[in-house]
């Protein structure tokens, strides 16, 4: 009997863990979809709420560190699909 709980056990934390289940890879972000705040990744792989833009200023990802920034419109407007430096 205790040998059938070990290995229910083994098998249910190798299915929770199995890469195919998560929607993203742990520690990394991106901007919700409506850019007035930001996701990451928790370490189970699922999208987690993680902050919120100031009033006036949207998620912008800078893909060179991988990182979210609010930052007013007017950037938007200017740069709208181009990295930014900071």
């Amino acid at each position: 009997m205790k040998f059938v709980t070990v290995a229910v056990a083994a098998l249910a934390s190798v299915a929770a863990a199995w890469p195919y289940e998560r929607e993203c890879k742990p520690a990394t972000y991106r901007c919700e979809h409506s850019l007035r705040g930001w996701d990451v990744c928790s370490t189970s792989g699922q999208w987690v709420y993680a902050g919120r833009c100031e009033h006036g200023t949207k998620c912008k990802m800078n893909h060179q560190n991988g990182s979210p920034y609010c930052l007013p419109p007017r950037h938007h407007h200017l740069y709208p699909e181009e990295e930014f430096e900071i």
